[in-house]
C-alpha cells in the first residue's frame, strides 16, 4: 500500500462490518405507521361567535379562514355588496356602489368600489347575492375581507 493515503493496513476490507450486529428478536412487532396529522381546523358544526350582530350560518365548513368556523378575527369596517365573481377559489369580488359630495357644484357623483374578499364555503356565495363584509388580516396580496353574511339575490 502506498504510504501518505490515509489507508490503514491493519483495517478490515471495505464492505465488512467491523462488530457483528444481533439479529433482530423474532417476535417484535411491525412498526407502527405514524398517525396522519390532524386537519388545520376540524369542521364544526357550532360557529363561534364573532362579536357582530349577524347571525350564524347553518352550514358548517373546515375553512381555517372562516371567522365563525376557523380562527380568523374580525375588525375595523364593514360594507355592504354585491358579488360579481365567483371565479376565484374560496374567493369573491364584491362591488359597493356609493355617493361621493362635491362641494364646488353642491351635488353628488356615482363612485364604484371593488373589493377582493374571502368567501368561506358555509355561506354559499353566488353571484347576485347582497354580502357582508367585514376587513379582517391580509389573507393574500389583495384579499383584506372576508363575508360575514349573505342576505340572498339583490333586488
Amino acid at each position: 500500500m502506498a504510504k501518505g493515503r490515509g489507508v490503514d493496513p491493519k483495517a478490515a476490507p471495505s464492505g465488512v462490518p467491523t462488530s457483528p450486529r444481533p439479529p433482530p428478536p423474532e417476535s417484535a412487532p411491525p412498526p407502527t405507521p405514524k398517525p396522519a396529522a390532524p386537519p388545520r381546523a376540524p369542521p364544526t358544526a357550532v360557529a363561534r361567535d364573532i362579536g357582530i350582530d349577524v347571525p350564524k350560518p347553518v352550514k358548517g365548513c373546515a375553512d381555517v379562514h372562516c371567522p365563525f368556523h376557523g380562527t380568523l378575527p374580525v375588525r375595523g369596517q364593514s360594507f355592504e355588496g354585491t358579488v360579481v365573481s365567483t371565479k376565484m377559489q374560496r374567493t369573491v369580488v364584491v362591488e359597493r356602489h356609493y355617493l361621493r359630495y362635491i362641494r364646488k357644484y353642491e351635488r353628488y357623483e356615482k363612485r364604484t368600489k371593488r373589493f377582493q374578499v374571502h368567501s368561506p364555503p358555509c355561506l354559499e356565495l353566488k353571484d347576485g347575492d347582497r354580502v357582508t363584509l367585514m376587513e379582517c388580516r391580509p389573507i393574500a396580496k389583495t384579499v383584506s375581507f372576508v363575508a360575514i353574511q349573505n342576505k340572498g339575490v339583490a333586488a
